[in-house]
């Protein structure tokens, strides 16, 4: 096995200087070229538009993954970016379809009630933590905010999304060990009046209308205003009351610009969404034994009784709760850019964020019956304020820095009401209802310095340093009360709290080196330092408690990334095609995990914990390609080796050391594909289509083979008439061709049915066939 592990990484630095001495010769008389080739004037967020039918090479790629805006070829980092065009074709509607344009990049369970953990992984390593105090291993940044907890999973008229893989915390902080989503939205266009309106019709499954309206105000300001209406139908279908699942989507986002001269920017952005879901649960059983280990529950029989097939394709449940849940997150910002007399840009952010959950009702036992499961969420309320100013030298210097201060905080309240209601046939020594009300609280201050250098100390090589000192306070609450109701009397209220503080200081960093060749080719490898800030436990000590009374928190220790990655961009063929390649190398101290089980009594228990040590290596490939005007290719491909737990590690009883992490697949590849036709009258037809290869991913923790999904291909297609001019254009789709009922969760044993039950897949819109058609018309 160690074999098998290691011997890879080394044929995949073969492969890296194969490519390299391939070019060699071809680039020996561009050896002495400029560091980089100076990219076109671009505004940060503005969208890199899809070439033309009649260009013939590949458009210019302009990313701010460092804090100033440069050609991607000139980053020393493995990024995969998605623009405006390409988000559209590849119907990307919510943050989770992101996963099918970046083959590292990878989500869980994105509903309203997902901790505050994140549900993203990149390379592998990702955080799916419900404990208040934590924070995603993947940071979302959108136009320079970072969203922690009060991110909003509606995508809405974005310019581009970078995804930026490996630590990322020299320059976008403690929630970033494995990586960064970096999106943009789209900036107002002063001196220009026009927009577009989007309707989208998905059959009996929803329907959506997207518009967006550019206003200038007058020769030195203008005002964007972009708007969703969205309904999704059909991902769950209760047989109880024979209602499917319905999730209403809403959002609008305004962003003024003001450009009094050519040094000062200022750009105002104030967002808001709603999302209601109506006949949802968390899960669908997929999997249903004959009976449980008790032998008390004969499942499979129960589903029946109450009209539910159980099968790994399953989307029935059987419930007589009330299946609802909300969730509108507000945010406003402000970004002040001042170019000063030495060309250094000075650049001041500053944002307020609110995310609320609930009122939330369901119940998570799928069934009727008895042992039923019923949680409530009167309100979650997550609120965060953050500040950074930094300064960026001039481009194309010698020496080019970013140098900043960054200062958060976040508060995060949370009530949580689960009633568990045992068989009332047993004797009336048996609880008739158990209920347990938990009120939890958190909040976390972070202060940094950071700073990121590169010296170019020949025209073609340069020594990339950074630094980050952060300051971490941690501090977090809960109260537990528990009932338990019996026939003809209540026990009292049994109360126990936790409580812990803590402070954590760090130091984190980057060093590389880069060296081009020419404007066609450049390598550079990178040693990048990551950090994770602390958690506080409270759950885990008022669980083990056995009586009431005030007990002190757990501390979950930071996570603590060490990354090495070597690379190359290429451009080749007269730049019809670009291939960035990457190896890498990152070893996590300290992983930050969560043990989720049910309790005696059917309860959810989510307990986090450190894994000592995880490491994640492999190759990744992204490819960019225009073979002839007509048609554009894209690829991007990660083999992702490791990833496992050490060995003797326990979760839930089992030994599941060597078992590969949650959302970490071995492979995966994305590839998509373009081809226009030119018709009479100035039309053009398009036909397009995507493919997204993954191998088996695990999504419980149990060493059982039920708790992993098999490898396959999701395949889709897409058929387009453009009108002259582009004034409008007309789609028909088709996603998910095959119907493959691929999950964004796993859970067992199947809640309220006892251990060894089962299995329960989470479903989304992806997990199932859609066709429908979107008609833009532009203005």
């Amino acid at each position: 096995m160690r074999i098998h592990v290691y011997q890879p990484a080394i044929g995949q630095l073969t492969i890296l200087a194969m490519s390299l001495a391939a070019i060699q010769p071809a680039l020996a008389q561009e050896a002495a070229a400029p560091a980089a080739e100076t990219a076109a004037v671009v505004e940060p967020a503005a969208a890199v538009a899809a070439p033309s039918k009649r260009d013939s090479g590949i458009e210019t790629v302009v990313v701010t993954a460092q804090k100033r805006t440069q050609n991607i070829k000139e980053v020393p980092l493995a990024i995969t970016v998605v623009n405006a065009a390409q988000l559209e074709r590849a119907g990307v509607k919510d943050i989770g379809d992101l996963a099918k344009t970046a083959a590292a990049l990878e989500f869980g369970d994105q509903s309203s009630t997902s901790g505050p953990g994140g549900s993203a992984s990149i390379r592998g390593i990702g955080t799916a933590v419900m404990t208040t105090s934590a924070e995603g291993s993947v940071g979302v940044v959108v136009d320079g905010v970072p969203q922690g907890s009060t991110a909003s999973g509606l995508m809405l008229d974005l310019a581009r999304v970078e995804v930026l893989r490996g630590p990322q915390g020299t320059l976008f902080g403690k929630n970033a060990s494995a990586g960064v989503l970096n999106m943009s939205t789209q900036a107002p266009m002063i001196g220009d009046t026009g927009g577009n309106v989007q309707l989208e019709y998905k059959g009996t499954y929803g329907a959506a209308v997207r518009s967006t309206v550019n206003l200038p105000i007058n020769e030195i300001s203008a005002l964007r205003v972009s708007g969703l209406v969205e309904r999704n139908k059909g991902v769950y279908h209760n047989v109880h009351n024979d209602k499917d699942s319905v999730a209403d989507n809403a959002g609008i986002r305004l962003r003024y610009l003001l450009r009094p001269n050519s040094d000062l920017s200022i750009n105002v952005i104030g967002e808001a969404s709603n999302t209601r879901v109506d006949y949802a649960t968390f899960f669908a059983p997929a999997i249903a034994n004959v009976t449980n280990t008790a032998g008390n529950h004969r499942p499979l029989a129960e589903f029946a009784a109450c009209g539910v097939t159980v099968s790994r394709t399953n989307n029935q449940i059987c419930s007589d709760a009330t299946e609802l849940s909300h969730s509108k997150v507000r945010g406003l910002s402000g970004q002040v850019d001042w170019t000063l007399a030495n060309g250094s840009t000075l650049t001041s952010i500053t944002a307020w964020r609110e995310r609320n959950v609930g009122p939330n009702s369901s119940g998570i036992d799928m069934s009727l019956g008895y042992d039923k499961i019923r949680n409530l969420t009167p309100a979650q309320e997550s609120k965060q304020f953050s500040q950074e100013l930094r300064i960026a030298s001039p481009s194309g210097r010698q020496l080019e820095y970013v140098a900043g201060l960054f200062y958060a905080d976040s508060k995060i309240d949370k009530q949580t009401i689960t009633t568990i209601q045992p068989n009332p046939a047993l004797p009336a020594a048996v609880p008739r209802s158990i209920v347990t009300d938990t009120t939890e609280h958190a909040q976390m201050t972070t202060k940094a310095v950071f700073g990121q250098a590169t010296w170019r100390f020949t025209p073609a090589t340069s020594l990339i340093a950074g630094l980050r000192y952060t300051r971490d306070a941690v501090s977090a609450s809960y109260i537990e009360g528990s009932t338990v109701n019996f026939a003809a009397f209540s026990v009292p209220t049994t109360v126990k709290t936790a409580s812990g503080d803590t402070n954590e200081t760090n130091v984190s960093g980057k060093v590389g080196l880069q060296h081009t060749f020419s404007k066609q080719a450049n390598v550079y490898a990178t040693l990048s330092r990551g950090y994770k800030g602390p958690q506080v436990d409270n759950a885990s000590p008022v669980s083990a408690a056995t009586a009431a009374g005030a007990y002190s928190g757990k501390l979950v220790n930071p996570e603590l990334p060490t990354s090495v990655e070597v690379g190359t961009k290429l451009s080749l063929l007269d730049r019809r095609l670009d291939v960035d390649l990457a190896v890498f190398h990152t070893k996590i101290k300290d992983f930050q995990e969560q043990n989720c089980t049910l309790t005696a009594v059917g309860a959810l228990s989510c307990i986090p914990l450190n894994v000592p040590e995880v490491t994640s290596k492999g190759f990744e490939a992204d490819l960019r390609a225009r073979p002839l005007p007509q048609l554009q290719l894209g690829l991007s491909m990660a083999v992702i080796l490791d990833t496992a737990y050490p060995t003797g590690f326990i979760f839930d009883g089992q030994d599941v050391g060597g078992r590969r992490l949650l959302y970490s697949p071995k492979q995966k590849v994305t590839a998509s594909a373009d081809y226009s036709w030119d018709l009479p009258g100035e039309y053009e037809l398009r036909l397009g289509g995507d493919l997204v290869y993954k191998s088996r991913v695990r999504y419980c923790n149990s060493i059982d083979d039920n708790c992993s999904f098999r490898g396959h291909t999701i395949s889709s297609l897409r058929l387009s008439l453009n009108a002259p001019d582009n004034k409008w254009s007309a789609q028909l789709y088709a996603r998910n061709l095959n119907d493959t009922r691929v999950p964004n969760a796993i859970i067992y044993p199947l809640p309220g049915k006892g251990a060894g039950s089962g299995f329960a897949y989470g479903l989304g819109e992806n997990s199932f066939r859609r066709v429908g058609v979107t008609v833009d018309y532009r203005f």
